[in-house]
């Protein structure tokens, strides 16, 4: 189900620490942990994502997107918790990929993610988004409805 939501009346949250990515600039050891997360890169219900690879995420660093990484650490390490984006190539900013690590689930993390997205657009001065949600993946509507105007749209919609 596409969706449109207007965050006019949203007001920022406090959202856990994160980084945020407009080009292919991360670190070697950010690097290491996003490739192993990829190499076992599978949704909440166990389904293998292989067509989502290092050459995919550098490719959408290239093309107008944002990167927000949740993960912990001590330098020279990292554990990942988590990552979403934002792709600039539509009419308005279109929400996708919210991933949140098989270890950090049902811990709040995707709540975190969608704030911190939420956030950014707010500061940059955008009050409508663009999104998609699976069937299967409805307890995500809520958190979208209460944060804005929620309403169902057409995939034409959301093109220039």
């Amino acid at each position: 189900m596409y969706y449109e939501v207007d965050l006019t009346k949203y007001k920022n949250k406090n959202t856990k620490n994160h980084l945020v990515f407009n080009s292919f600039n991360f670190s070697p050891f950010q690097l290491k942990a996003i490739e192993y997360e990829l190499d076992n890169f599978k949704d909440s219900f166990g389904k293998s994502w292989k067509e989502f690879d290092i050459k995919e995420l550098e490719y959408r660093m290239k093309n107008n997107w944002t990167m927000f990484l949740f993960g912990s650490g001590r330098t020279g390490e990292i554990i990942l918790e988590g990552w979403s984006f934002i792709d600039w190539n539509y009419k308005y900013p279109y929400l996708k990929n919210r991933y949140v690590c098989p270890d950090f689930r049902g811990q709040g993390l995707g709540t975190e993610l969608m704030n911190c997205r939420f956030n950014y657009l707010k500061n940059n001065n955008h009050n409508i988004f663009y999104g998609f949600v699976e069937d299967w993946n409805k307890p995500a509507i809520p958190i979208l409805q209460q944060e804005g105007i929620w309403k169902e749209i057409q995939k034409s919609d959301i093109y220039r």
